[in-house]
């Protein structure tokens, strides 16, 4: 369940005060909660679950963002105006205590299922959170004195889940105490990484210095067999005694892993553009470990599956962006018997505050919001001491950093996925064909490309296509080939890539069904069609690719405004109208309009009433409930029979053309229903 607080877009000021956090709910990380209120909340987790919901609606009532709230904590970030604002929302969520702010459920109907009443005064659920705070700022050069600041939010939107980090119920909040890896400070993590750096030199100096290695003192001079090790074998049995090889993961996605990561210290002769920290050993050092996954629910099920076993005699240090990933990340590891995991207590956001650019963190750190990406320096907190000795910038005050204009190439560690030149922009417009999983792509490049496609899937970039209406027979046929090759070669043995191969038949289906129809004269070839979205599939005349999420707040120049004129008012919806297909239906996206006597008129109830694709100021898309459900609109419920669910359809969204989008109409009298008005 989810509510939103849509704002208006004018004379909005400016939310200038980012607010980071998450709190599992243990009593082992929170002493002012106890175990019995904690079970008691759990216990009845359906009536404390909307009072919370609503409680932070109130308590965020000048602020936006995005909360997610279980029964096993809360994990949320906020914007808001001014610090007073800031302040006081966690100074009411430190104070916050369940019995004493919600009250108790009513007593239960049967006396066998009473519960042990807590008293009040233990239920501070929000106790002893790791607030972390940064200062939103316009610092584009380019930009013109009366550029409009995009703010991180459109709106705020508060949901109830049942993880805070979706793990697919791999990792269970109570199994954290117990299975989750070691926590250490940004200055632990740095120091281990420095000393990892200093044995890498130390190891480079034995190799290029090998004649010398008889004044190192070592007690391994023999194999396991009572041989005389070789100097350089002695060397390297001295240096394995005295450290173990340390491991750096990366727990993020790809798309946040390709444009910044920390930077191992282990040393590499390849052309990465990954800069270096010492070029005294003339090699570049390695990205830490990209675990190559598009959601952090598939981290347990594709890495930890594949390199527990490797990983045992390690030391793993783990990282994400603000530390609530690798609390469940380290326990997957740590429940696959990799002993020795730490993870970086507060993430990239708190080593940042310390180190900044001149750390082991190289490029940008992507955020969830509408600032995309942010600089390493962007999050530097000048410190009090630093202050003192400097003379300048207030405590706890994010610097500016460098401008955006004045970053040099040795900064940019992403690279384009087609040409390879250094590239970090990302954009909701650049999505892969097949997994929509975000890319990088030059302009250049992009100009030149109807479809992109992700690492993962560049085997397929010449066979899999979402958009087909540019191809011919011919064309598709050899696409089909291509397809085909790599359902029955490549993706193999087929147990392990049974959802792989199943979107492979899809897509050979979807080409059969295109190629009837071009023969049976019902479509023609559209050699130049436009490019599509991906997301909403309507032409870039209409979208421009960033219609969804929060990318969908800056989609165009053209958002608010239609050619010159202010933007139409929304049509009037509510919950209960009945509606039938509607003026801008796309059959590619949706199906057929339906009208025929084989396939009828679709007739259906609004359920719902919300912001499209999960972003915007304005409650533009409604979901449908049909009388008689759509391919696409079944599922099935517990006891194995299908039901009916809702679908989201367009109600107002506007394209880049001033256009209001409208995938579905009010029925009116004539349209065959009874119930139209």
């Amino acid at each position: 369940m989810t509510t939103s607080a849509p704002s208006s877009s004018s004379s909005r000021p400016h939310h200038h005060h980012v607010v980071l956090f998450y709190q599992y709910s243990l009593p082992s990380s929170n002493h002012l909660l106890s175990s019995a209120t904690l079970n008691y909340f759990r216990q009845n987790s359906s009536f404390y679950l909307p009072l919370l919901q609503q409680h932070q609606s109130t308590l965020c009532h000048n602020m936006k963002g995005r909360i997610l709230l279980s029964t096993e904590g809360i994990n949320g970030t906020l914007s808001c105006s001014t610090e007073m604002e800031l302040k006081e929302y966690i100074e009411r969520m430190e104070r916050f205590d369940l019995i004493r702010e919600l009250g108790m459920p009513p007593p239960p109907p049967s006396a066998d299922d009473v519960v042990e009443t807590p008293n009040e005064g233990n239920g501070h659920l929000f106790a002893n959170i790791d607030w972390k705070t940064s200062t939103n700022k316009n610092n584009n050069k380019s930009s013109s004195p009366s550029a409009v600041v995009v703010g991180p939010f459109p709106d705020l939107k508060i949901q109830i889940v049942k993880e805070i980090v979706n793990t697919g119920g791999a990792i269970h909040v109570d199994e954290i105490p117990f299975d989750t890896g070691k926590e250490i400070s940004a200055e632990e993590f740095h120091a281990i990484l420095l000393d990892a750096t200093q044995q890498q030199k130390k190891h480079h100096s034995y190799n290029t210095n090998i004649d010398d290695v008889d004044s190192i003192t070592t007690n391994a001079n023999e194999d396991n067999e009572g041989h005389p090790l070789k100097k350089k074998q002695r060397v390297d049995t001295t240096l394995e005694q005295t450290k173990k090889e340390v491991v750096l993961i990366d727990v993020r996605n790809t798309f946040e892993h390709a444009i910044g990561h920390f930077i191992h210290p282990t040393t590499t002769t390849t052309t990465s553009r990954v800069p270096t920290l010492d070029n005294t050993t003339g090699t570049l050092p390695t990205p830490a470990i990209n675990p190559n996954t598009v959601t952090f629910s598939h981290f347990d099920s594709t890495f930890c599956s594949q390199n527990s076993e490797s990983l045992k005699d390690k030391k793993v240090l783990m990282y994400c962006t603000g530390g609530i990933r690798c609390i469940k990340a380290s326990a997957m590891l740590k429940q696959r018997g990799v002993e020795d995991v730490s993870h970086l207590s507060g993430g990239i956001h708190r080593y940042l505050e310390r180190y900044g650019k001149d750390g082991f963190y190289k490029g940008k750190v992507f955020v969830f919001d509408q600032r995309v990406a942010l600089d390493a320096d962007s999050m530097l907190v000048v410190r009090k001491e630093e202050e003192e000795e400097d003379g300048g910038g207030a405590v706890g005050e994010t610097s500016g950093g460098r401008q955006q204009d004045q970053k040099d190439d040795d900064d940019v560690v992403g690279k384009c996925i087609e040409c390879n030149i250094p590239y970090d922009e990302i954009s909701g417009a650049n999505l892969c064909s097949v997994c929509r999983d975000l890319i990088l792509i030059c302009p250049s490049c992009r100009d030149t490309l109807y479809e992109f496609h992700c690492e993962r899937h560049q085997r397929w970039k010449d066979a899999y296509f979402t958009f087909l209406e540019r191809f011919t027979v011919d064309e598709l046929e050899k696409q089909k080939e291509g397809l085909q090759s790599l359902h029955d070669s490549f993706y193999l043995p087929a147990k392990k890539h049974k959802n792989v191969r199943k979107t492979l038949r899809k897509q050979i289906e979807k080409i059969d069904a295109r190629v009837n129809d071009i023969k049976e004269g019902n479509a023609v070839v559209e050699q130049n069609a436009k490019r599509r979205c991906r997301t909403c599939f309507e032409s870039d005349d209409i979208c421009d690719g960033r219609c969804w999420g929060f990318w969908k707040h800056t989609q165009s120049s053209h958002h608010g405004q239609g050619n010159g004129n202010t933007l139409v008012p929304i049509l009037e919806v509510k919950v209960g109208d009945r509606v039938t297909i509607g003026p801008n239906w796309n059959e590619i996206r949706l199906g057929s309009r339906g009208g025929s006597q084989q396939d009828p008129i679709r007739l259906g109830t609004v359920v719902n009433i919300k912001s499209w694709a999960s972003g915007g100021d304005e409650l533009d898309c409604v979901a449908v409930k049909w009388d008689k459900p759509l391919d696409c609109g079944r599922r099935r419920n517990t006891s194995g029979t299908e039901e009916q669910q809702s679908e989201i359809y367009r109600w107002g969204v506007v394209a880049r053309n001033g256009q209001r989008m409208y995938d579905v109409r009010k029925m009116v009298t004539g349209d065959g229903d009874s119930s139209a008005k």
